[in-house]
């Protein structure tokens, strides 16, 4: 157990639903001054110069910008537009992800359950229709999960009831399902001329530990900084090369650690599955330690 009151009085953290997010951040832009919200439209085209750049939208029009910002995915067409290239590991791993009710409360816990293929992942969400509920990330090796995706309804149910040790008990299926493939991935540089990559444009994770939103944020949380720092340099070399140097060393290692926590959470052997039980165990008994790995996972600590 992990528990949040060895840090802080506050919990880790919240979890809301994707289509509860979208819509509160979309109804905020709408109503921000100086904001051009365009729901739906995409980019096209990326063309850059010294003092500023030229961006073609899929509605035909162009805009013209001193920066870009570049929130458009891992497979990002501004990142691929300006020549940046990416480092990618892929793990033979798929997950498969989903809502759930359960008899038993969750108790605002998170839970992860590590086997052979990956962890399956137990998050707590608001109840639903009066039942108590959790999103379900279940990472597995791709056939596996593939078959599982494919399986009815019952079925897939009971292959998950089984995978969680019934520690919630029987669990229900409670949304579409989805499937993922799992990839660890960083851009090579964070910006380019005119351009910042942020978020899953700059760096992919497995979903463990919560980090990919966590170091969004951190990216956002240095470009913003450096903007009101230094307002006139606003997307020249100087402010980009240092939104690279502040970002990119916490990325690589983050990314790092997670591709080997990923690669130690698919373990078979059982020697090895022992060793890796030894090995949170002794992360856990060491109260410093255990500390640390928190504050780490909250990016309150680099």
């Amino acid at each position: 157990d992990f528990d949040a009151e060895d840090i802080s009085e506050r919990p880790f953290g919240w979890n809301l639903p994707n289509w509860l997010l979208r819509r509160e951040i979309s109804a905020h832009l709408q109503e921000m001054p100086g904001v051009d919200y365009r729901p739906g439209t995409g980019t096209t085209t990326l063309f850059t110069r010294e003092a500023s750049a030229r961006v073609g939208l899929s509605d035909g029009s162009h805009a013209s910008v001193r920066l870009v910002v570049a929130a458009d995915g891992r497979n990002s067409p501004m990142r691929r537009a300006a020549g940046i290239g990416v480092k990618t590991t892929r793990f033979g791993q798929k997950a498969l992800a989903f809502a759930v009710t359960h008899p038993i409360p969750h108790g605002n816990v998170s839970t992860e359950i590590h086997r052979t293929g990956g962890p399956f992942t137990l998050v707590p969400l608001p109840d639903l229709d009066g039942q108590p509920s959790s999103a379900v990330v279940w990472m597995e090796e791709g056939p596996k999960a593939e078959a599982l995706f494919k399986l009815d309804t019952p079925d897939l149910e009971a292959a998950m009831s089984e995978r969680s040790c019934h520690i919630l008990g029987p669990l229900k299926l409670a949304s579409q399902r989805t499937l993922w493939p799992i990839i660890a991935q960083h851009a090579e540089r964070l910006s380019g001329e005119r351009l910042a990559l942020v978020a899953e444009a700059a760096h992919v994770v497995p979903p463990i530990g919560a980090q990919g939103l966590n170091m969004s944020l951190n990216d956002l949380r240095a470009l913003h900084e450096l903007a009101i720092r230094t307002p006139d340099r606003l997307g020249d070399r100087q402010m980009l090369a240092s939104y690279h140097r502040q970002r990119i060393v916490d990325i690589r290692a983050r990314v790092a650690g997670i591709t080997l926590l990923n690669r130690t959470s698919m373990l078979s052997a059982p020697p090895l599955r022992d060793a890796r039980a030894k090995a949170l165990d002794a992360f856990y008994g060491i109260a410093p330690v255990r500390r640390t790995l928190m504050q780490l996972g909250l990016g309150t600590r680099t």
